[in-house]
């Protein structure tokens, strides 16, 4: 081989090494570039996939709990906040006006106030005004300036749900205890106003009953008889 093609091939050699080594630092530069555009350093090493899916799993039960506490707060605000329902078209009157005149209250919303008197079944289950005992309670109120209950004025009142706080009003209640009624009145059976309760309220308590003196308790004690040991005379 002559000295031509020695230097030829050793030229084309030195050429092929020198482009591998030249090719070499740029495609680490490259990696470099690669791992910086995905935001890992060189050298990063993935995870091992099961801590990360347990991982996951934890973060997702902490968010659902997180949330369950979150929306049963806002169901408890939303509940404590919920407005009373408006009863349009409320007209006042007396319980005298209405037992004297119930047809001309007839499908009318009124409100009065009175005495309560107690809880009763007078209302209930009477087949002209059905109001079914299972889901209704009565009650009484006075005649006005008297202890004598209303029995003409029929009073009806959905039973509250268990979590109500009327329950613990309708609980409390005593004869005398003032309270305002706002109802409906469905019908007029047997000439009597009979009155859907939409709303009670207590509005004053009964009058505190005056202590009775221990003289009036034990009563007036007859004087003992004078002479007692005197004997009779005898005639």
């Amino acid at each position: 081989m002559s000295g031509e093609h020695k230097s030829m091939i050793n030229n084309g050699s030195d050429r092929g090494f020198e482009g591998v080594i030249r090719r070499a630092p740029l495609a680490a530069v490259c990696a470099m570039l690669l791992a910086s555009s995905i935001g890992q350093p060189p050298g990063y090493s993935a995870p091992d996939k099961a801590k990360t899916a347990a991982e996951k799993k934890a973060e997702k039960k902490t968010e659902s709990k997180t949330e369950k506490k979150s929306e049963s707060k806002a169901d408890k605000k939303a509940e404590a906040k919920t407005p009373e329902p408006v009863i349009e078209n409320v007209q006042n009157v007396t319980t005298e006006q209405l037992v004297d005149k119930p047809h001309e209250w007839m499908n009318k919303n009124v409100k009065f106030d009175a005495p309560f008197h107690a809880f009763s079944s007078i209302a209930l289950d009477y087949k002209a005004a059905m109001r079914p005992s299972k889901s209704y309670l009565s009650f009484l109120v006075l005649r006005p300036n008297s202890h004598v209950p209303f029995s003409e004025l029929k009073l009806a009142m959905a039973i509250p749900k268990e979590k109500d706080p009327e329950n613990a009003m309708l609980a409390g209640l005593k004869e005398g205890d003032t309270v305002e009624v706002t109802g409906h009145v469905f019908a007029t059976a047997l000439d009597e106003p009979w009155v859907d309760v939409l709303k009670l309220k207590k509005i004053a308590s009964a009058p505190e009953k005056k202590e009775i003196s221990e003289e009036k308790k034990t009563g007036d004690t007859e004087p003992e008889a004078k002479g007692k040991d005197v004997k009779p005379e005898h005639k």
